[in-house]
C-alpha cells in the first residue's frame, strides 16, 4: 500500500470519482494520479453494485494508489457522490470525472489555492474538452469564466478561460476540490432530476457557498484534459444530441437550484433571465427566436421542454 506522507498541517486529501462502465477512461484517470506531487490520502471510486467492468482497473492501481471502491447508492451521479462523501475523511475533498487526466501538480495547486484565503471554499483548473478538437483549438480564450451577474446571467467557459488564477462564482464539476467541512455541511442537492448525470449540482454548491460568503478559485494555468466519454442516460444534450426528457430535467434543475438556493435580487433576475433569454440547450424567448431564424433542429421541442421543466420546478418549490 502507498505510504501516507501527508503532514497533519497540510491536511488530508480525498478524491471522489463516480464511474459507470467506462473502464478505459477510469484507468487513464487513475494513471494521472500516480505522479501527483502531492498524493491523495484516499481515492473513493463510486461504482454501481452490478457494474463489474472496472474490477481489473482497480486491481491494477491498488498497489500504487490508496484507491478503493464504494458502492454507489441512490440515483445517478449525485447518489454516487453522496455515497462516497459519507466515507470521505479528507480536509479537502475533490470531485473528478472519470474521463479526465490531471496534470501532476493539480492536487498541490488546488490545495494551495484553498489554503491561501479563508473565504475560498473550492478551486479548479481549466477543462480542456476533447470532444471537437478542431473547433476547440480555434476557440478564443476569455476572462469571463464562472461569473454570476446581477442581472441574472451565469457564465461557464471553464474550458477556454485565460489569464491568471482568480476568484469566480462557480466551477465545473469535472475537476473540483472543496473544503471538506463545507461539503459535508451542505452535501449534494438531492432534489435534482436525471437518472445519470444530474446537471447543475455544481450550481447548487456555488450558491450555497455564496450564502456563506465563500468564493471559488479558477486557475487556467492548470490544464486538465477532458476526453468526454460516453454517457448511458438521456443527457446527451450537451454533446450535440437532443432528448426531450433530458432537456426537461436540465431546465428543471437549473430553475430549482436558483429558486431554492438563490437569494436577494439575483434569485429574481436569474429566474427572469432563464425565461426571457435562456441558453442554446434550454432556450428562453431570445434563444428560441435565434434558433427559429437559424432554422435549428428541434427548436420548438427545445423551447417546450425548457418551459415545461421550469414550470415544474416552480411548482415543486411551491409545494416544498
Amino acid at each position: 500500500m502507498p505510504v501516507d506522507n501527508q503532514s497533519p498541517k497540510e491536511g488530508k486529501v480525498s478524491l471522489i470519482i463516480p464511474t459507470l462502465r467506462r473502464p478505459e477512461h477510469l484507468a487513464r484517470c487513475l494513471g494521472s494520479l500516480v505522479p501527483q506531487t502531492k498524493p491523495a490520502n484516499e481515492i473513493l471510486v463510486g461504482i454501481r453494485a452490478d457494474d463489474h467492468s472496472n474490477d481489473d482497473v482497480l486491481k491494477t492501481y491498488r498497489e500504487r494508489l490508496s484507491v478503493r471502491p464504494v458502492e454507489a447508492k441512490g440515483v445517478g451521479v449525485v447518489g454516487s457522490m453522496n455515497s462516497c462523501l459519507r466515507e470521505a475523511s479528507g480536509d479537502y475533498i475533490a470531485l473528478l470525472d472519470d474521463d479526465i487526466e490531471l496534470p501532476p501538480n493539480w492536487i498541490e495547486r488546488m490545495v494551495g489555492h484553498i489554503r491561501s484565503h479563508s473565504d475560498v471554499y473550492a478551486a479548479g483548473g481549466r477543462d480542456l474538452l476533447q470532444d471537437h478538437p478542431e473547433m476547440r483549438r480555434n476557440e478564443p480564450v476569455t476572462e469571463d469564466v464562472g461569473r454570476f451577474y446581477w442581472f441574472g446571467r451565469i457564465t461557464g467557459n471553464h474550458h477556454r478561460g485565460g489569464g491568471k488564477a482568480r476568484k469566480v462564482d462557480i466551477l465545473r464539476g469535472s475537476n473540483f476540490m472543496l473544503r471538506g467541512d463545507f461539503l459535508r455541511e451542505v452535501g449534494f442537492e438531492t432534489d435534482l432530476r436525471g437518472k445519470g448525470a444530474q446537471v447543475n449540482w455544481e450550481l447548487a454548491l456555488a450558491l450555497q457557498a455564496r450564502l456563506r460568503g465563500g468564493k471559488f478559485i479558477y486557475d487556467p494555468e492548470v490544464e486538465i484534459i477532458h476526453h468526454v466519454g460516453p454517457r448511458f442516460d438521456s443527457d446527451s444534450i450537451h454533446r450535440g444530441g437532443f432528448d426531450f426528457a433530458g432537456a426537461v430535467d436540465i431546465a428543471f434543475n437549473e430553475t430549482l437550484v436558483i429558486l431554492k438556493h438563490g437569494r436577494g435580487l439575483f434569485r429574481f433576475t436569474a429566474f427572469t433571465w432563464q425565461i426571457l433569454v435562456g441558453s442554446g440547450v434550454c432556450p428562453g424567448v431570445a434563444h428560441a427566436l435565434r434558433q427559429l431564424v437559424q432554422r435549428e433542429s428541434h427548436m420548438f421541442s427545445r423551447l417546450r421542454a425548457s418551459m415545461r421543466g421550469r414550470l415544474e420546478a416552480v411548482r415543486h418549490c411551491q409545494k416544498g
